[in-house]
């Protein structure tokens, strides 16, 4: 087979440019003015396509749905990528992930929540395993990467790890979608604060008992067990 022939003709980029124009003009309005309110007419309009041609592509709205919560979770990944490449340690990385998350979400405001509570609520069966998988594999690289780098702690293995990443995550969108007034952007950060101290590794402290520094700003406590002194009432470290 020639080159040539492992080309998609003709027909096949058109109906292909035809969905993504589908797929992006919806995405636009579900962004603007929500699921509910965008009909499959406004969808045709702003792709500039007969009504027909709409379900030449998608058997209704719903099933467009499914295409635009993959171009979602595209989103997600590129995300994902883009704060991998930052400078900064495992710790900073989860924070920037969780805190951009939340600022790319409520930057869209209420038809956002609104398309990622109907993605929630309308999610096909047969892919919601494969969706779960494609995010605990992107934020899997978050953590190894910091395994790589020797950040992340080590006497808990790597899925459990994963798991409370992946279940924190998720767990904040949820209670955006479902709790009026749900302050998403200060849970995200005080989540993933809380998730950074609590994966890496702890810092050493030093041998005359000085607080170690992390991040510029020193520890708030001192370490309690075997190889620290417990101070009396009273005493200072």
């Amino acid at each position: 087979m020639s080159a040539a022939d492992a080309l998609p003709s003709r027909r096949e980029r058109r109906r292909v440019a035809v969905r993504d124009r589908i797929v992006e003009s919806a995405l636009a309005l579900f962004e603007t003015q929500g699921y509910e309110a965008t009909t499959v007419a406004e969808i045709v309009r702003r792709s500039d396509i007969a009504y027909g041609t709409f379900f030449n592509h998608f058997p209704s709205k719903l099933h467009l749905l499914r295409e635009v919560a993959d171009h979602s979770m595209r989103d997600l990944f590129e995300n994902v990528e883009g704060v991998r490449k930052r400078p900064g340690d495992f710790a900073a990385h989860v924070v920037a992930l969780f805190e951009s998350s939340a600022d790319r979400a409520l930057e869209k405001g209420p038809p956002m929540r609104e398309l990622i509570g109907a993605m929630m609520a309308l999610a096909f069966p047969e892919t919601a395993g494969a969706d779960d998988r494609r995010i605990r594999a992107a934020f899997g690289e978050l953590l190894e990467d910091g395994a790589r780098r020797g950040e992340i702690r080590d006497d808990v293995d790597r899925e459990t790890l994963l798991e409370i990443v992946v279940g924190a995550w998720y767990s904040l969108f949820f209670s955006w979608v479902h709790f009026d007034e749900y302050p998403l952007r200060e849970r995200a950060s005080k989540a993933a604060r809380f998730l950074a101290q609590t994966l890496t590794l702890p810092p050493a402290w030093d041998h005359d008992g000085a607080m170690p520094v992390r991040g510029g700003e020193p520890s708030e406590e001192p370490p309690r067990g075997e190889n620290r002194e417990e101070l009396r009432d009273g005493e200072r470290p």
